[in-house]
C-alpha cells in the first residue's frame, strides 16, 4: 500500500513539473517593434523580431540580465537582415554591469546556439553616446556594428559572432578598453570607411582576423610616447588565425605597447598585414612592445570592475564622471554626453578636455592604519583563454587531419568548422561544441580528427589549468 501511494505521489509530481515547465514557456513574452519611451529590462527578456530605440529615447539594461534572441526570426520583416533579429539603436543604450562575474548578456534563445543565430547590436546615433560595460553579445552575425557613432565599450566578452565581435563603420569613434574579444568568424574589430576607434587593454585572440582594417580608417591601438588623447596600447593581440593585424589601407596604423605572441619583432611581423606584404598599404607600426604579463582577464577578485584611471586618457575621465554621477538615467546621459565631447576634441585637437571641478574634500582626523589591511590572493578563474597561459598558445601532443568529404571534393565544395574546446588539466579534451559549419559532412570529418587529438597540459604559473581554444578546420581545394 504505502509503495502504491508513494507512486500516486512521484506521478503528480512529475505533472506539477510539467505543468510548471508549460507555463513558464508559454509566458515568455517575446517582444519586438518600436520601443516609444523610456524603458529599462531587467531579468530575461525575450526577442522575436527587430527592436527599434529612436531618437530620443533611452533604453537602460541593468546588470545581470539576459536578452535572448529567437534564433533565425524576425517576426518584423525589417532591418539589414529579414530573417533575423537585431536591436537597433537610433536613440541611446545603457547597459551597464559594475560586476565582471555578473555580465549583461545578449545571446541566441537555442539550447544549441550557432553563429548567425540573430543579427546584432547596431548603434546609429551620431550625437547622443551609448555605455556598453561588462556585456556579453555573442552568437550574432555583428556582435555591435558602430555605424557613425561613438559608444563607450569597456569590459565583456565579443565573441562567437559570424562576421565580427565589433564592426567599425560610417566615421564612428567609439571607444574600446578591456575588453575580450575572441572566436569570431572574420574579424575581432573591423574597421571601415574612415572609421577611428581608440582600443585599449583589449585581448583580441582566436579570430579569423584580429583587428582589419579598410577605407581610410585609422584606428588607433596604441601611440607612444603616452598621450592622454590616445591609445595607450597594453592590448594583447594573438593567436588569430590569418593575422592579428591586417592593414588594407593605405594609412599608417599605431600599435604601439602591446602584447603579441612573441617578444621578437620578426616573429610579430609575421603576424602582421602591411607594406612590408604590399606597397600599396600602410605600415603598421608595433614598436616598442608591452612585455609586462598582465593578470588574466579570468582571475576573479573580490573587489569590482577598475575603470581606466582618468590621467592616462581623456576618454577615461569621461567615463569617471559617469561612475560618480547619480543613478538616475538622465543625469547619466547628460555625463556621457559630456564624455563624447572629450572624444570630438580629442579628434580635432581643439582643447584638452578638463574634469570637473572637484568637491570639498573632508579629511579625518583619525590616525592612519599603521598596516595596511591583508591582500587577498586572486583566484584564477577556469577555464582560462589560451592567449593567457604562460607558453600563450596551445601546444600539441598529438594531432590528426580531416579527411576531405568524397563528395564535397566532386562537387567542389569549400568550408571551415569552428569548434570550441575545453582541454582538461592533463590536456585530454573534456568537451567541445560546434560554433560554425559549412557543411554537415565537415562537421563529421572535423569531429572524428578532433576527437584524435590531445594537448600538453596548459599551465599558469607553472601550475595546470583548464583551458578553452577555438579549432578551426578549413577545408579548400588546391
Amino acid at each position: 500500500m504505502m509503495l502504491y501511494l508513494d507512486r500516486i505521489r512521484i506521478f503528480w509530481i512529475l505533472i506539477l513539473v510539467y505543468l510548471c515547465f508549460t507555463v513558464s514557456l508559454f509566458a515568455q513574452n517575446f517582444i519586438s517593434g518600436e520601443i516609444n519611451q523610456n524603458t529599462s529590462w531587467r531579468g530575461e527578456i525575450y526577442i522575436d523580431g527587430d527592436v527599434t530605440i529612436p531618437q530620443g529615447v533611452t533604453l537602460t539594461v541593468e546588470e545581470g540580465t539576459k536578452v535572448y534572441f529567437k534564433p533565425k526570426t524576425d517576426s518584423q520583416k525589417s532591418g539589414k537582415d529579414k530573417q533575423r533579429s537585431e536591436l537597433l539603436v537610433n536613440g541611446v543604450i545603457i547597459a551597464r554591469s559594475n560586476n565582471t562575474l555578473n555580465q549583461i548578456i545578449f545571446t541566441s534563445a537555442s539550447k544549441n546556439p550557432q553563429m548567425n543565430d540573430w543579427y546584432g547590436i547596431i548603434i546609429k546615433n551620431f550625437f547622443d553616446p551609448s555605455l556598453l560595460q561588462n556585456c556579453n553579445v555573442e552568437f550574432g552575425y555583428r556582435g555591435v556594428t558602430c555605424y557613425g557613432s561613438s559608444p563607450f565599450i569597456t569590459g565583456g566578452e565579443y565573441k562567437f559572432n559570424h562576421n565580427s565581435g565589433i564592426s567599425c563603420e560610417v566615421k564612428s569613434n567609439p571607444v574600446i578598453s578591456n575588453s575580450l574579444i575572441f572566436g569570431n568568424g572574420f574579424s575581432g574589430i573591423n574597421c571601415e570607411l574612415a572609421s577611428n576607434p581608440i582600443i585599449s587593454g583589449c585581448t583580441i585572440s582566436e579570430n579569423n582576423f584580429g583587428v582589419i582594417i579598410f577605407s581610410k580608417s585609422t584606428p588607433d591601438l596604441g601611440t607612444m610616447p603616452r598621450d592622454e588623447k590616445k591609445s595607450r596600447g597594453e592590448n594583447r593581440l594573438s593567436n588569430n588565425f590569418e593575422n592579428d593585424i591586417y592593414n588594407h589601407s593605405a594609412s599608417t596604423i599605431y600599435a604601439q605597447n602591446n602584447s603579441w605572441i612573441s617578444t621578437r619583432p620578426q616573429e610579430i611581423q609575421k603576424a602582421i598585414y602591411d607594406r612590408t606584404d604590399n606597397s600599396s598599404y600602410g605600415e603598421v607600426v608595433f614598436q616598442p612592445i608591452y612585455v609586462e604579463r598582465r593578470a588574466p582577464y579570468q582571475i576573479a577578485t573580490l573587489s569590482p570592475l577598475v575603470e581606466e584611471q582618468a590621467s592616462r586618457d581623456s576618454i577615461a575621465r569621461g567615463l569617471a564622471v559617469a561612475d560618480t554621477a547619480s543613478k538616475d538615467t538622465t543625469n547619466l546621459i547628460v555625463q556621457l554626453q559630456t564624455a563624447n565631447v572629450a572624444i570630438q576634441e580629442t579628434r580635432t585637437q581643439q582643447q584638452n578636455f578638463s574634469a570637473p571641478p572637484q568637491e570639498n574634500l573632508i579629511v579625518s582626523r583619525e590616525p592612519a592604519l599603521q598596516t595596511p589591511p591583508p591582500v587577498q590572493e586572486p583566484v584564477t578563474q577556469e577555464p582560462v583563454l589560451e592567449a593567457f597561459l604562460d607558453s600563450g598558445k596551445r601546444l600539441y601532443a598529438r594531432r590528426a587531419t580531416p579527411k576531405y568529404p568524397e563528395i564535397y571534393l566532386q562537387t567542389g565544395t569549400q568550408g571551415d568548422v569552428l569548434i570550441e574546446v575545453l582541454v582538461n588539466r592533463t590536456g585530454e579534451i573534456e568537451s567541445y561544441r560546434i560554433l560554425k559549419s559549412d557543411g554537415k559532412l565537415f562537421t563529421e570529418a572535423s569531429v572524428e580528427a578532433l576527437e584524435k587529438f590531445k594537448y600538453q597540459p596548459g599551465k599558469i604559473g607553472g601550475k595546470p589549468v583548464k583551458f578553452k581554444i577555438i579549432e578551426r578546420f578549413r577545408f579548400k581545394l588546391n
